[in-house]
């Protein structure tokens, strides 16, 4: 009897150590494939007091600083060889770019400048009372200007461009709601916008994500009950949604209107805050946040990678207490 429960824990061990090393297998194989993929960009103030913009290398889990400057609300271009962010600082406010090859500044516009062209189109000025949280939310590269949302509470999508020396102001979009997250394909002047406009009446936790064309009315809702505090994410092509609704993470593909569960993330004390897409829609970056006791610090980052054809999770990693995240891409 003694024999048999020996070689009966003997093949447990066997069967727990097989599985291990296949765990760890696929995770080298995800790795070496992903690290194919231009690299994680977030801008951070670290607990040690470091401040700037980094790179982050998924192969080692180191983070190299490249730009002095925290670039807020970060984004691509979509050659990947510039980020485009927000400098909120003493010495800088407004839009500025990093170049991803030598990683210099460069100055887009002040946000004295945007508050005279916000004026044309009758907005409500920002006032810069020191570093912390921006007003200035999301811009990205658009066409041959930059879109943004204006004001910390947004409802509305500004693009602007220079003709002749002269900065334009058009407004892209005006909702009653805050908005989240946007999405523009450029071709045919689509929008995607996620708002906090419940979708149930007296569920003000859950939102919406509209579709409409610039300048039309038609707004056609395409999928409910995303996180109150997750970003949607979309590939280049915008032929599809990746969402998180809790435990769940979803692709909804647009053209099929079918959702594709991705990987299970199951939160206890806990928020969901980025979501965002490879170059090709491969694999899926997510971050989740401890949620500091009574509230008394800022979230703890978790880092996750999870292929999304296979399921396949890799924890990247755990930052520190008091480690604070102003905006990252991929």
């Amino acid at each position: 009897m003694k024999k048999r429960t020996i070689k009966l824990f003997l093949f447990i061990m066997f069967i727990i150590c097989v599985v291990c090393l296949y765990k760890v297998y696929i995770n080298y194989k995800m790795i070496k494939e992903i690290i194919k993929q231009p690299p994680i960009v977030f801008s951070a103030r670290f607990k040690d007091g470091d401040k700037g913009t980094f790179k982050y290398d998924i192969q080692t889990k180191k983070a190299e600083k490249i730009s002095d400057y925290a670039f807020q609300e970060l984004s691509y271009s979509n050659d990947y060889e510039k980020i485009v962010g927000v400098v909120w600082e003493d010495r800088f406010q407004g839009l500025a770019e990093l170049d991803m090859k030598d990683y210099t500044l460069r100055s887009i516009i002040s946000l004295k400048d945007l508050n005279k062209c916000v004026k044309e189109v009758n907005l409500k000025e920002i006032e810069y009372d020191g570093p912390g949280v921006t007003q200035l939310r999301m811009p990205k590269y658009y066409k041959d200007g930059y879109t943004f949302f204006w004001g910390y509470y947004s409802t509305v999508i500004c693009y602007i461009r220079k003709e002749d020396g002269k900065w334009n102001i058009r407004i892209l979009n005006n909702t009653d709601s805050t908005g989240h997250n946007y999405f523009l394909k450029k071709e045919q002047e689509t929008l995607f916008l996620e708002t906090e406009k419940p979708f149930v009446e007296n569920k003000t936790e859950t939102g919406i994500i509209i579709k409409k064309t610039i300048d039309k009315d038609d707004e056609i809702v395409l999928v409910d009950g995303t996180d109150e505090n997750a970003f949607i994410d979309m590939p280049d092509d915008m032929s599809k949604i990746v969402y998180y609704n809790e435990p769940k993470i979803y692709m909804y593909n647009l053209e099929t209107d079918k959702n594709d569960y991705i990987s299970s993330q199951y939160l206890i004390w806990q928020h969901m805050l980025y979501l965002k897409l490879s170059s090709d829609g491969r694999y899926l970056f997510y971050t989740v946040g401890d949620i500091p006791f009574f509230w008394s610090d800022y979230y703890r980052m978790n880092f996750f990678i999870v292929d999304t054809k296979t399921g396949n999770k890799v924890n990247l990693n755990r930052w520190e207490k008091g480690d604070r995240f102003y905006g990252i891409d991929w």
